[in-house]
């Protein structure tokens, strides 16, 4: 009568929990139970001692019909129903070892546990020793209350070197006060943790824990909190006193949702074993609807999860970066203390790959970097911005920075990767400032979802150019002398270009046509070659600049300028201001005819400054002193605005021929 009681009642609550026909559920319901558990990290099975009034098969037949992995075995069960061999490691038979392989194998069922408290005097003959040879055979975890011994066989000690000879892990576990228990004490528990291998953990019986009086949701925060939150044998009780009686899952006082959501933040993933030791002639009376909370409860952890990693950082750490051009991964084996270093030029590269959702990421960077005027680009994938690295107070000051949102446009495996651009600025012999100092030092870099505005652009850029002509071929129309009248007679149009100087005699002084009007952020695009008797030259475009007002230089302009001079390919130069060249070379001599046509792309976006030569980049320069003024008080802030204007230079008898001039407002 019992056989068929079970099984009734068996198939009369899945039935009423999952709603399924009368010819029984289907196994891919189970399955999608399973896989619930699995994505949070819960090994959800049941205790067999909960049907000691039937048999360990009966709990394996149960566990796979509730789509449950797990079993945890108990001590001198009945192993089959009408059977009289029992579970016991030291007595069991090879022919029923394999027998209980075979039906765990066929119900896809895993033995995860056992529970057996063996004594001192089993650890003085050796047969502890012959349990935990047991358990590694079958892969399965002890759990266990051993009396508590201060020394020698069946001592704590004794115990962890067992765990680590075998490899098998040890829960211990409480059972009432009133019979006992070694554990029935949380903080005896955590007395014998401490100090031990990773293989000693904590076991959490709830039932017994409630009727001791004990705040279930208390000792699983304090065990998590110390590392060491392995294991239950769970159930729900409606009061926390001796009174208290079993009852399903999330209608009792164990504040079984508070205490998993907590596990669940922590990532802490112990076996769950559901065991009740009440009303055992029905033992799927509370475990069934038990488990449809375990999924519902799964669902909404794993959903909220979701929703807190769409928000979450993704850390990046040093340790874990491919690095190009000589770096040096410092402290490699201290984990988050790990730094980048040795980063001195711009050919270095360090880079990550990860998984990351289409979306805007704000980028932050954990470095040192006690030097002002260094940068870098920041690239994830197919998108890239630059930024100015900002000075900490020295090199063993590591401080996180924002350093700006960049778009991440399609979801999948990305590379992210980091590059200088420009060096940070010392001083050299003559007092200047020049980029010749070291790139920060790096501990992480972290990535954190956003809904605010990219920075960043492709990499691609220049196929989206979208110019319109600034010079038409004909006249100068938009254009003007700097230096008016004076200037216009160093310039002249032919066969649609404009040329500035004169190859029968020597330029005076130098000389501007400039543009009409002003621009800020541009893509500027034209095409030059020079006229020269040998192969000494120079002359530029000049942007971003304004006529000198000085008296007697009424003919010069003061800005940036990309040069156009024969030692110095595809440069950048600061006319007027801080005479000098400006940023690090990123291609290293690039050559070119200057007596045939050579294009020049000039963008600029804010402080960056880049330019292609002939199609090549030659430099991504960051300007520095946009908020911060320069410390040279006649140079102050750097204007990002100014007029485009087209140079001869002073000296020789030379001409610069420029053509297709054409811009883009950004």
């Amino acid at each position: 009568m019992k056989h068929v009681s079970l099984y009734l009642q068996l198939t009369l609550i899945i039935l009423l929990s999952f709603g399924v026909t009368a010819n029984g559920y289907t196994r891919n319901k189970t399955t999608e139970i399973a896989s619930d558990f699995d994505k949070i990290g819960w090994k959800v099975g049941i205790q067999s001692y909960t049907f000691t009034r039937y048999s360990l098969f009966d709990a394996i037949d149960a566990a796979a019909d509730l789509g449950l992995k797990y079993v945890e075995a108990t001590i001198w069960q009945t192993i089959e129903r009408g059977k009289e061999e029992r579970f016991n490691p030291w007595q069991i038979s090879e022919e029923t070892k394999q027998k209980i392989k075979n039906k765990c194998k066929e119900k896809g069922v895993t033995l995860t546990s056992f529970y057996c408290r063996p004594s001192k005097e089993d650890a003085e003959n050796g047969q502890t020793e012959k349990l935990f040879q047991f358990c590694k055979e079958w892969k399965m975890a002890l759990t266990t209350d051993p009396v508590r011994i201060a020394s020698g066989p069946g001592s704590m000690d004794f115990y962890d070197k067992l765990c680590q000879k075998y490899g098998v892990y040890m829960f211990l576990t409480n059972h009432p006060k009133a019979h006992g228990s070694p554990y029935w004490n949380p903080e005896d528990v955590l007395a014998d943790c401490k100090d031990r291998s990773k293989y000693i953990g904590a076991s959490v019986d709830v039932g017994h824990f409630m009727r001791d009086g004990t705040n279930v949701y208390e000792v699983v925060k304090r065990y998590t909190d110390a590392g060491r939150m392995y294991h239950f044998h769970f159930r729900d009780v409606d009061r926390c006193d001796k009174n208290g009686k079993d009852v399903t899952l999330g209608e009792g006082a164990a504040q079984i949702k508070e205490l998993l959501t907590y596990l669940n933040k922590k990532g802490a993933t112990p076996i769950i074993v559901f065991e009740y030791e009440r009303d055992q002639d029905e033992p799927l009376k509370y475990i069934t609807p038990g488990v449809v909370y375990l999924r519902q409860l799964s669902k909404e952890l794993l959903k909220n999860k979701q929703a807190d990693n769409n928000n979450k950082p993704i850390k990046l750490w040093a340790r874990n970066a491919s690095t190009k051009g000589g770096l040096n991964i410092c402290d490699k084996d201290k984990d988050t203390l790990a730094t980048i270093h040795g980063w001195n030029n711009t050919e270095q590269q360090i880079s990550w790959k990860t998984f990351l959702k289409k979306g805007n990421y704000t980028v932050c960077l954990k470095y040192s970097e006690p030097y002002q005027g260094s940068a870098i680009t920041v690239t994830a994938g197919q998108q890239q911005f630059a930024t100015l690295i900002q000075p900490t107070a020295g090199w063993n000051e590591y401080h996180e920075k924002n350093l700006g949102v960049i778009r991440v446009p399609t979801t999948g495996e990305a590379n992210i990767s980091l590059q200088g651009i420009q060096l940070s600025l010392v001083k050299d012999e003559k007092g200047k400032l020049v980029h010749k100092e070291a790139l920060p030092d790096i501990q992480y870099l972290s990535l954190i979802p956003t809904k605010e505005k990219s920075v960043s652009s492709p990499i691609n850029i220049l196929q989206e150019f979208k110019g319109k002509p600034i010079f038409n071929g004909k006249t100068f129309k938009g254009w003007t002398g700097n230096n008016g009248k004076e200037s216009m007679k160093w310039f002249r149009i032919e066969e649609d270009a404009i040329i500035g100087g004169n190859t029968e005699m020597e330029i005076p002084q130098n000389e501007f046509l400039r543009s009409d009007r002003e621009y800020g952020n541009f893509e500027l695009r034209l095409k030059f070659k020079i006229n020269c008797a040998d192969d000494s030259y120079n002359a530029g475009i000049q942007f971003r600049s304004q006529p000198q007002t000085e008296k007697g230089k009424e003919h010069e302009m003061i800005g940036y300028q990309a040069d156009i001079i024969s030692w110095k390919k595809g440069a950048l130069y600061d006319e007027q201001r801080r005479w000098d060249f400006l940023g690090n070379p990123l291609a290293k001599n690039p050559t070119y005819n200057a007596r045939e046509w050579n294009s020049y792309i000039i963008r600029c976006e804010g402080p960056r400054v880049r330019i292609w030569l002939n199609g090549i980049q030659t430099l991504d320069y960051f300007e520095p002193f946009v908020d911060t003024p320069h410390p040279d008080v006649q140079i102050g802030r750097i204007p990002q605005i100014g007029y485009i204007a087209l140079q001869i230079h002073e000296g020789k008898a030379c001409e610069a021929l420029y053509k297709d001039i054409t811009i883009e407002e950004l």
